[in-house]
């Protein structure tokens, strides 16, 4: 198996590796806070086109979800002002999208993320689900739906 399997299986077995990094304030947030949510780990930067295409579904997604879907947005810009003008661009302002930096791409390198976007879907105690990678639309019927069942805990 290529080495994105191999962590794919361990993640299944292990669960997905702990971090904890700074949101724009300063505040350190750990994926270990959203035990008790839905999550979904998404890494992006501002200057990826398909970042900002599949943005605007992420936030609907979080609001129709009111606060029982957790986004995790983990940035790889390069300055802050890039992360806050994009959010002021789309005025994605939610409790329930959290946007933390991680200029160095630690965390997405731990992930073996390599290409943007990429996302990761956990259930309650972040227990791996899905992989997602690349654009996707996060705010259609099926997504709904799946959310809905992920909440509920029917998915494995």
């Amino acid at each position: 198996p290529t080495e994105g399997t191999q962590k794919l299986n361990v993640f299944e077995k292990e669960g997905v590796p702990g971090f904890t990094l700074k949101d724009l304030s300063g505040k350190k947030v750990s994926l270990s806070d959203f035990k008790d949510k839905a999550v979904i780990v998404n890494f992006w930067a501002s200057w990826c086109d398909p970042c900002v295409e599949e943005f605007p579904s992420m936030i609907k997604l979080v609001k129709h979800f009111k606060g029982e879907v957790v986004i995790i947005a983990i940035s790889a810009d390069n300055t802050k002002e890039d992360i806050e003008d994009f959010l002021k661009a789309f005025k994605a302002y939610d409790p329930s999208l959290v946007v933390l930096w991680d200029k160095e791409q630690l965390v997405a390198k731990k992930f073996g993320t390599a290409v943007l976007p990429e996302s990761y879907i956990l259930g309650k105690n972040n227990r791996f689900i899905r992989k997602i990678a690349g654009i996707d639309d996060w705010y259609s019927p099926e997504a709904i739906n799946f959310f809905e069942e992920l909440i509920k805990g029917n998915v494995e």
